[in-house]
């Protein structure tokens, strides 16, 4: 009875040893999983970010671009319409400022308005040297537009060289966003 009296032990034994590796194993297969569904859930989070950030940085470069060429546009406006003042009080010393005046006051509030514009956008370029290019030829186009006030001397040709190196990183940032998603894109398989 002795040697029978240990076989029921063992014969439970190996059977609660078999439950626990059952449980040992579902435990392991569990925690598996919950780490693979954060990792799954970690990774879509960043790719949702980086896509915003991406979105964001695209809708602000072309939108900065969109303004230095309206400040540009405004500033050139603005120059012309002082300069047309200023030839027409030579040539009509007679006929009263205030009539003349207005074109270039109006010239003069929407070259402001375009450089207030520009400047709110500025800040949100992402990355630092475009947005330093883009505040040059931001500072440039203010001080062309302050010397058109004073009627003094402007050097449209360093506005415009300021105000292309700009437009070229923008351009250039932006071709670079598009190439890097580009390369991340999966790539079809030929089937």
């Amino acid at each position: 009875m002795a040697a029978g009296g240990w076989n029921w032990f063992w014969i439970v034994s190996s059977m609660l040893l078999g439950q626990a590796t059952v449980l040992a194993t579902g435990i392991f297969n569990n925690r598996s999983q919950f780490r693979r569904e954060a990792l799954a859930r970690r990774a879509d989070r960043y790719k949702v970010l980086a896509e915003r950030r991406e979105t964001f940085e695209l809708t602000h470069l072309v939108e900065v671009n969109t303004l230095l060429r309206n400040a540009m546009a405004a500033l050139l406006a603005f120059s012309s319409a002082r300069h047309l003042y200023r030839s027409r009080m030579q040539a009509e010393p007679s006929e009263p400022p205030e009539s003349l005046r207005q074109p270039v006051t109006d010239a003069s509030d929407a070259s402001d308005a375009a450089l207030d514009a520009l400047r709110s956008q500025i800040g949100f370029i992402l990355a630092h040297n475009v947005r330093a290019l883009a505040d040059v030829a931001e500072e440039a186009i203010t001080r062309a537009a302050s010397g058109v006030s004073l009627d003094a001397p402007v050097d449209f040709t360093d506005v415009s060289k300021k105000a292309n190196a700009a437009y070229e990183a923008l351009a250039a940032r932006l071709r670079d966003i598009y190439a890097a998603a580009e390369a991340a894109a999966p790539t079809p398989s030929a089937s």
